[in-house]
Parts: C-alpha cells; sequence; structure tokens
C-alpha cells in the first residue's frame, strides 16, 4: 500500500480546491491536509504539509514570486498550477525557486499526483509546458545554459521523454535529468529577473494588472 502523502493547496477558487482534494481521496495517495485562499492564510495553518500547490494569480492583490519566496522562506516546496501560461510569471517563480510548474489545460489531475509523488521522494520533475517556456527565454541577462543544456531543453519542451531525449543525444536518461537539475538550479541562482521587483511592477501595470500588490505574508483579511 503507497504511503499517504499530505500536500496544502492555496487558491481563491474555493469549489475547485474542494473537488480537487475530493479526487485525490479517491484516486490517489495524495491527501489535501489544508486549504486556503491566499499565502498568508496557509501560513497561519499548523502543522502544514511541506508541499504546496500554488494558483500563479491570486486575486488577493499578490505578486507571483513573492508568494513563492514566501512560502520556501517557510519550508515548502511549491507546485505553480496555472490555466493561462505566461512566460514572465513563469520565469520569475522559476527564479523563486518553484520546485514544478504545470498548466491545467495541458495536464489533468493525475499528471499533477505524478509531479507530487516526484517530490515527495527528492525529484525535481520538469513538465514539458515549463521546458517550453523557459526555452523562450531571451533575456539578455538569462542565465547561461551549455549547448547540451539548451537542447535538453528545448527536446522536453517539444513533449520528447526523458529517455528519447538521451537517445537522440546519445546520453543516459540520469544525465537527461542532471540536466535538467543543472539548469533549474541556474535559475534559483539568477535572483531577481526584470531588473528587479520595480520593473516587473511596470510591466504589470501595462498588462492592466496594477491591483494594490502587497506582501503575501500580510493577512488583509478584514475579519481576521
Amino acid at each position: 500500500m503507497e504511503q499517504l502523502i499530505s500536500i496544502g493547496a492555496i487558491d481563491d477558487d474555493r469549489m475547485g480546491l474542494e473537488g480537487k482534494a475530493l479526487w485525490f481521496e479517491v484516486r490517489s495517495n495524495v491527501r489535501v491536509s489544508v486549504t486556503a485562499a491566499s499565502v498568508a492564510e496557509f501560513l497561519t495553518a499548523r502543522p502544514s504539509p511541506g508541499i504546496v500547490t500554488l494558483d500563479l494569480n491570486l486575486g488577493d492583490g499578490t505578486l507571483p514570486a513573492d508568494n513563492v519566496r514566501a512560502l520556501i522562506r517557510a519550508g515548502h516546496e511549491v507546485i505553480i498550477v496555472t490555466v493561462v501560461p505566461e512566460k514572465k510569471w513563469i520565469i520569475e517563480t522559476t527564479e523563486a525557486g518553484a520546485s514544478a510548474y504545470l498548466t491545467s489545460r495541458a495536464c489533468n489531475l493525475d499528471r499533477l499526483v505524478d509531479i507530487i509523488q516526484a517530490l515527495d521522494r527528492g525529484e525535481l520533475p520538469t513538465t514539458a509546458e515549463h521546458a517550453f517556456w523557459l526555452a523562450q527565454d531571451d533575456r539578455p541577462d538569462r542565465p547561461r545554459l551549455t549547448p547540451t543544456e539548451s537542447q535538453v531543453l528545448r527536446l522536453i519542451g517539444d513533449g520528447s521523454k526523458q529517455e528519447t531525449v538521451g537517445r537522440r543525444l546519445g546520453i543516459a536518461r540520469s544525465t537527461v535529468a542532471s540536466h535538467l537539475t543543472n539548469i533549474r538550479g541556474k535559475y534559483s541562482d539568477a535572483g531577481l529577473p526584470y531588473a528587479g521587483a520595480a520593473d516587473y511592477r511596470d510591466w504589470a501595470k501595462q498588462q492592466e494588472l496594477d491591483r494594490d500588490r502587497h506582501d503575501p505574508t500580510r493577512n488583509t483579511d478584514p475579519e481576521a
């Protein structure tokens, strides 16, 4: 019998959270032990699970990368889940240290379970859509990848399995996995992207996302 894996889920879609929690309980060894509509709410839960799924763009006025950093500082591993991918957010949350990224349009709940189980085993999974968007990173100050790392990223982004990539490049599957881990490490080491948070907020305003952004650890519930 598989050991149960306890996770947290942060999303302001309460109906969606409840549906996922029920699906996990019936179909997998994953159990959602804590749900929250914001990072601030989640961080008050005790005890809180180590793995957390996080909606990319919460409606509470927080920036995605700030949410990731707050959760990582508290000792959590973060899986980003989003409906519509946005390259700038994807890259920023990767550099903030998110462990995995997937879109609900491209991945089903079975795939999310695979990612959760991989993280629980100590692995660092990279989905095809995550690799695809990282491969599109054209910033002048982007992390510098080796030619082989760039090839691996493009092939995974095209939907190839790690075994297939290994055969095409003449390397072992474990070497492909190591390249993906190295790529993620380079992004995590890159620090704040887009010349820092101020530049990101300027971009957010241009995209009509200029809500009152605030610290994700600050509870803004007037009844709290």
